[in-house]
């Protein structure tokens, strides 16, 4: 009799212990320090859960439906716990474009998205090929409104801020190619359940190719087959690279500070985000790498110069290759190193405070927090079958070390933007740029888009930018950089610059470069030899100082004109009837055709401009029209510049003046005065922000307009019909 009160009393304890265990650790932030506890029941089968078996809780407290809000966890007596899957969730995605093998690959992705409960939304971020089509047949959302670089790789800071805007509790970003199994959104589910604030990361198995009975478009699609050849057959990535990004939006910041501009899928995004979440506090990490059943399948990888490395890379030879050449890669690293606090590979998932752990649980996930997160390497090993950092045994000053992987060591003098290429040296990473470089990549039909600028006026520079993004023609232009702080700013904000310098202006600064200086005269002359030197490369160009805002791509327009030489008039309007009145030839706007007539007059006009003492604007009248008087105007909008031509026998290029009703300067029909000059002046092409002294004022200006497109606190365009901004006149923007 003792002996069975005994037992009884054994069996009753571990009751209430595995009772206690249970409501302690399914608290909030109450997690033990060794983990969650494990939950077995009759009948469940990990990653094999159907609809019908899970449970769905709707009580909710309705004093707090944020992110903190109290969930009931409802017990099933034969499948143990699972957690509320009533949530919204987004899926942002920026693909290719869905043309032959990517096609397949990405729309296999998509199929085995909508497989899951709850059904995510997914968003195709950007535009290209496909996109409409793809987004009707599966039912999915595009938003077009992507920073692009100039070879249109996204930019992971305005993806970032286009998930952060989602109007779902959950969003997530994926690269386009990952599968996905339920795991992922019960991942979610047991997260959100524990966390107010939280976000997960982690990464993938690679397999070589889809078995075709495991292909997702299948009725009879087979999940829990489908995961044991993933977990058998598949090889885990590295902790290093992370594949997947989820958060609430109602919480709190992700991280402190300004994301830069990398380049998507090109290195460093994934570790710099990962490790500013960590250090920032703000959020608990999770690493989801074990218990989520992330998929991709092998294929050949493109790097910038457009090298191929099909299939399989091993152990990451192929990306050790592109870091040592890419010039993308190059980029990235250096923004890692130069923003935050982020140093070398520190923010991969081993650095999550909190890693979900594949378990007997009913929902086949356990939480797990770390004591000493990032501090063995092998730890992300230990659960797979097969890995790209199988550990190693090496020798080291003949001692034996086990190794699991390696650590990326990005030295910041190695990464130090070079703006001039050594003599006798091969570049490295195809850097600096240069114009001859540039110019067949950003050409179309043998045109490009062309401006020069100082450092001193970055942010103009951006928002003019961010205005051709919004046009989609930022692909055809190319920027010429006056100083060195300018080029590097630009390389970095992802820009096709060069750095166009001589002599004369070696040892200037951009405070030297102030508007109205003498160093300021004597740089604008630059422009002209800028655009004579791409004339006599081949190609035509549209000249456009920075401070003009583009209503409607002009191009057509100025393309389809006879003239070889079109050009801003900078004469007010009503004041002076004729837009080629004295002087009155605007050099910041012209499209001028690469011919023998047009390059001859861009030679007199530079021999003109250096020997004056003003900027080179007035030279472009006194040569295209003949002195200051205008000798060779014609009519009310053109001037004859006459040359000697092949044989010398005597030629004419027809100036032609730009209409002002629709390229106007700065002085034509007070345009400026209106505080809504899309709405009041629709047939608009370009408006100069001109005939007003003062950087300052010209962003002033543009700003309380609603014409002003670049958002500084977040280095991104905005592309919101009338953006507002606020600036400090006094302290943000230095006069000039």
């Amino acid at each position: 009799m003792r002996r069975n009160v005994s037992t009884v009393s054994v069996v009753v304890g571990v009751v209430i212990v595995f009772v206690v265990m249970a409501v302690v650790v399914h608290r909030r932030h109450n997690l033990p320090d060794n983990g969650d506890f494990f939950a077995f029941s009759v009948g469940s089968s990990n990653n094999n859960l159907n609809s019908n078996s899970r449970v769905n809780s709707n009580d909710r407290s309705s004093s707090n439906m944020g992110s903190s809000r109290i969930r009931r966890q409802v017990l099933d007596t034969t499948a143990g716990f699972y957690y509320d899957h009533d949530f919204t969730w987004s899926i942002f995605i920026t693909p290719q474009g869905f043309s032959g093998a990517p096609k397949k690959m990405q729309t296999r992705a998509i199929e085995s998205w909508l497989r899951l409960n709850p059904k995510p939304k997914i968003v195709l971020v950007g535009q290209g090929e496909g996109y409409e089509d793809v987004a009707e047949e599966y039912g999915l959302e595009i938003n077009p409104h992507l920073d692009l670089n100039f070879i249109l790789m996204p930019l992971a800071g305005s993806l970032l801020d286009v998930a952060m805007s989602a109007d779902t509790e959950i969003s997530v970003i994926l690269n386009s190619d990952i599968l996905l199994m339920q795991s992922f959104a019960d991942g979610l589910a047991k997260v959100r359940a524990h966390f107010s604030d939280w976000f997960l990361a982690g990464a993938r198995y690679d397999i070589p190719e889809m078995p075709s009975m495991f292909e997702p478009s299948r009725p009879d699609f087979n999940e829990a087959g489908f995961v044991s050849h993933v977990r058998s057959q598949g090889t885990l990535h590295t902790a290093g690279g992370q594949d997947y990004f989820a958060w609430n939006n109602s919480g709190r910041r992700l991280y402190h500070g300004i994301m830069p501009p990398f380049i998507r899928g090109k290195s460093k995004f994934d570790n710099w985000i990962a490790h500013e979440v960590i250090q920032g506090r703000y959020r608990d990490v999770i690493d989801g790498s074990e218990a989520i059943v992330a998929v991709h399948v092998e294929h050949g990888y493109k790097s910038a110069a457009g090298k191929h490395s099909e299939g399989n890379t091993g152990a990451s030879t192929f990306w050790m290759k592109a870091k040592s050449s890419d010039w993308q890669i190059f980029h990235n690293i250096n923004l890692a190193i130069a923003f935050g606090s982020y140093r070398n590979q520190d923010g991969t998932t081993l650095h999550a405070q909190y890693k979900l752990s594949s378990c007997l649980e009913p929902t086949g996930m356990c939480l797990i927090k770390r004591t000493r997160p990032g501090i063995c390497p092998c730890e992300h090993n230990a659960f797979a079958l097969n890995t790209q950092t199988d550990p190693q045994i090496i020798s080291v000053s003949k001692r034996h070390i086990v190794k699991c992987g390696s650590v990326s060591v990005d030295q910041s003098n190695k990464y130090v933007i070079p703006s001039q290429a050594l003599p006798g040296k091969e570049k490295q990473y195809g850097l600096p740029f240069t114009m001859e470089e540039l110019l067949p990549v950003v050409a179309r039909n043998n045109h490009v888009i062309v401006t020069g600028v100082s450092y001193i006026y970055r942010d103009v520079v951006m928002n003019f930018v961010c205005n051709l993004r919004r046009l989609g023609i930022y692909d055809s232009l190319i920027l010429a950089a006056f100083d060195e702080e300018m080029y590097k700013f630009g390389f970095q904000m992802g820009l096709p610059i060069f750095l166009y310098k001589n002599d004369e202006f070696a040892h200037m600064s951009a405070r030297d470069l102030e508007y109205g200086s003498s160093a300021f005269k004597k740089v604008t002359k630059l422009k002209s030899r800028v655009v004579l030197d791409i004339l006599e490369l081949g190609y035509d160009v549209t000249w456009t100082d920075t401070d003009i805002t583009w209503f409607k791509n002009p191009l057509p327009d100025l393309l389809s004109m006879e003239s070889d030489f079109v050009v801003q008039s900078n004469a007010p309007l009503p004041e002076e009837k004729d837009a080629n009145g004295p002087l009155r030839i605007n050099s910041g706007f012209y499209r001028v055709r690469s011919k023998p007539s047009t390059i001859v007059a861009m030679k007199e006009i530079i021999s003109h401009a250096k020997a004056s003492t003003m900027t080179e604007q007035p030279s472009f009248y006194i040569v295209l029209c003949g002195d200051i008087k205008g000798v060779n105007v014609v009519g009310s909008d053109k001037c004859h510049f006459s040359y000697k031509g092949d044989g010398g026998k005597n030629e004419v290029l027809v100036v032609q003046f730009l209409d002002r009703e629709l390229y106007p300067n700065g002085s034509v029909n007070n345009y400026w005065k209106s505080l809504s000059i899309i709405d009041d002046f629709p047939q608009l092409v370009i408006l100069h922000n001109n005939w007003i002294k003062g950087l300052r004022a010209k962003i002033e200006r543009t700003v309380t307009r609603g014409l002003w497109y670049y958002n500084r606190e977040k280095l991104i365009c905005s592309y919101e019909e009338k953006p507002m901004f606020s600036f400090d006149w006094s302290v943000d923007v230095a006069d000039a």
